[in-house]
């Protein structure tokens, strides 16, 4: 057994797109000891032994630097033969993201941080070497240099607590998907702060620190790209510190930061966007946010909505309400050829409906939509909703006994039926239900009010062409209350994509206005029921509690699933650190309503896949804004799928 330490000297070129001079040098440096492991070779009694020296290194990389390369050596016992150097005869294997070994293991290193084993392998014997690369940096934005961060480092702690910045986003305890593009970090204006320092940290693996003279930094996109793939999901410490003339740093409270190995497969959301009446289209991974592709002239920007819109899983078909309170209705399929979506059922007086779900297996049973159909009666009249099925591209009846179901629904929920949901497996259906009898809304097929979760078993019969429904079963039930203004109202249902869970939006009362003058309900919360023993989760963490105004609604999950997290992206009033608030100059142009304060926004939570599976504790985490977003815009009822429409 024998151990070494290993002192390199590299010199610093700064990869960011920040001035020359933007990182300062600092070496690299390994240490180790040595391991053993054992496996048969040929012939009799030729036990191998291997080991490799050294068993655990530790190094110290700078960014945008090649460092040079860390020598190992394997070392083999056969049988009771002396211990022999084997370096050049074992097979060398390191993970390929922190680098590539050479057949004389020599390791040239990736330059990111984290975590892996080096191993090698001979005559059946195998060995490994623990590896820990530790990424540091210094990034220099506009106005600052080396001789800012000598600032900070000479510096002594301003004693006075309310100089410190305030992080204002992102939120803490955010996790973020491996491929989001680089985010903002944004903080308070303090005592008098005129330099910052950005610190990101993680114990053993990560210290970059950023340096700028604005309130906000934009992550450069390189070096994103390098701490992502240092920190797959590990949680970072992020610290902001603030210098002013004083020659005292002031530092804010910390706050942690995940990006997950998970990353979001291609996908797209399909978003209304009311301030303009138009439909938009969302690329996470890409941040941009493009006009909705179609050949309908009802899609014309400027159009009223109500009850909006809603796609299928694969992407390719769509449906929305065209002429608001009338609910005109209206569907769209993709055409790939010309990569756009074209007009099937054209918006019509007498054609009515919203809400609608598209059949997930139409390839193998037949297009269907299941579609929320109001009675023709006045505003805050009487008056009921139901679901029902048609054809989307033809809109013709479809032989079910959908009527049957809903007849079956417990009469403490009620028979009025809206916001259906088709599952992902497409053997069930998820819809909102209320008392219509009891307590009719402003607005029937959108407004709603003390409303329960019901989900009905679905199967098709290829001889008959129907599809038959079975007996209803109530996932949530509104808590019992007298009073509809205040009491639990439960609605827009989404099928996680593995159907094993239902998101749904909570509020406090009628949603979303009760009467034409009423004030908008602002009481949303995102919550998930679990469908195996009907456990609901209020995510306060993700989204926010009872109690509060931040008009969480439309929760829609990413198409497909990580290893560790589900996506459920959502729109809120919350804000977006500093950019967009209450007080923001943007909610002008966002035609906000009735007692509405601030531009609604997409953001997206992560979800605990292990937690939401079994555990009892809120599966969320703090969420994200969506990039590419106009902060002078407003954005209503996400809707999440694949991905068809090429990358632009």
């Amino acid at each position: 057994m024998s151990s070494r330490q290993l002192v390199f000297v590299v010199v610093l070129v700064c990869a960011a797109s920040a001035a020359a001079g933007a990182c300062s040098p600092k070496g690299l440096q390994t240490t180790s000891s040595s391991s053993t492991s054992s496996g048969t070779g040929g012939g009799t009694n030729n036990t191998v032994t291997l080991r490799i020296d050294p068993t655990m290194e530790s190094a110290t990389v700078q960014l945008g630097v090649t460092p040079p390369p860390i020598a190992f050596h394997a070392y083999a016992t056969v049988g009771t033969a002396p211990e022999t150097d084997v370096t050049g005869a074992v097979t060398w294997s390191v993970d390929s993201a922190f680098g590539s070994i050479s057949n004389t293991g020599s390791l040239t290193l990736a330059g990111i941080g984290g975590t892996t084993n080096v191993s090698a392998s001979y005559q059946g014997a195998m060995a490994t070497s623990a590896l820990t690369v530790k990424l540091t940096g210094d990034i220099y934005g506009a106005g600052t240099s080396a001789a800012t961060k000598a600032m900070f480092m000479s510096a002594q702690p301003d004693p006075n607590a309310a100089d410190a910045p305030a992080i204002e986003y992102p939120e803490d305890q955010a996790v973020l998907p491996a491929n989001l593009p680089p985010i903002e970090a944004q903080w308070t204006l303090a005592g008098g702060n005129t330099t910052y320092r950005v610190h990101l940290t993680a114990p053993n693996v990560l210290d970059v620190a950023f340096y700028t003279t604005a309130r906000e930094l934009l992550f450069p996109a390189d070096t994103w790209g390098t701490l992502r793939s240092s920190v797959p999901d590990v949680t970072m410490t992020l610290v902001v510190d603030g210098l002013g003339a004083t020659n005292l740093v002031a530092s804010s409270a910390p706050r942690a930061l995940t990006i997950s190995a998970d990353s979001i497969d291609q996908s797209a959301i399909y978003v209304w966007q009311s301030s303009s009446g138009s439909f938009r289209v969302l690329d996470l991974e890409k941040g941009t946010d493009i006009p909705l592709p179609n050949n309908s002239p009802a899609l014309a920007a400027g159009q009223p909505c109500s009850g909006c819109h809603r796609v299928s899983r694969d992407g390719k078909r769509f449906s929305y309400t065209y002429n608001g309170g009338n609910f005109d209705f209206g569907t769209l399929a993709f055409d790939a050829a010309s990569q756009s979506f074209i007009s099937k059922i054209q918006p019509a007086a007498g054609v009515r409906g919203t809400y609608a779900t598209f059949n997930p297996l139409e390839a193998t049973t037949k297009p269907a939509m299941i579609v929320t159909i109001p009675d023709t009666v006045p505003q805050n009249t009487p008056g009921t909703v139901r679901i029902s099925m048609f054809d989307p591209d033809t809109n013709a009846p479809l032989t079910s006994n959908i009527a049957t179901m809903i007849a079956g629904i417990d009469p403490a929920v009620g028979h009025a039926t809206s916001m259906p949901d088709w599952s992902p497996a497409g053997d069930s259906v998820v819809f909102a239900a209320y008392d219509s009898d009891a307590n009719y809304v402003r607005l029937l097929g959108d407004d709603i009010v003390r409303a329960s979760i019901v989900e009905a078993p679905v199967t098709y019969d290829t001889a008959s062409g129907s599809f038959t429904f079975g007996a209803p079963k109530t996932l949530v039930q509104a808590a019992p209350s007298m009073n509809p203004d205040t009491g639990e109202n439960n609605f827009l249902p989404s099928y996680s994509p593995d159907g094993s869970a239902v998101a749904f939006t909570r509020a406090a009362g009628w949603w979303s206005i009760k009467t034409q003058q009423s004030l908008i309900n602002l009481s949303g919360q995102i919550a998930v029921v679990r469908r195996s023993d009907g456990k609901v989760f209020e995510l306060v963490r993700g989204s926010n509690g009872p109690g509060t105004t931040l008009a969480s609604t439309w929760p829609q999950w990413a198409p497909t699933l990580g290893s560790r997290y589900a996506w459920l992206a959502f729109g809120s009033e919350r804000a977006y650190g500093h950019r967009l608030t209450n007080a923001s100059p943007q909610n002008q142009q966002c035609n906000l309503v009735q007692g509405q304060k601030q531009c609604k926004q997409l953001w997206i939570m992560a979800i605990d896949r292990q937690k939401l599976a079994t555990g009892t504790d809120d599966p969320s985490a703090a969420p994200f804004w969506i990039p590419g977003q106009n902060l002078a815009a407003q954005y209503v009822s996400p809707q999440w799928t694949k991905a068809v429409i090429a990358p632009m």
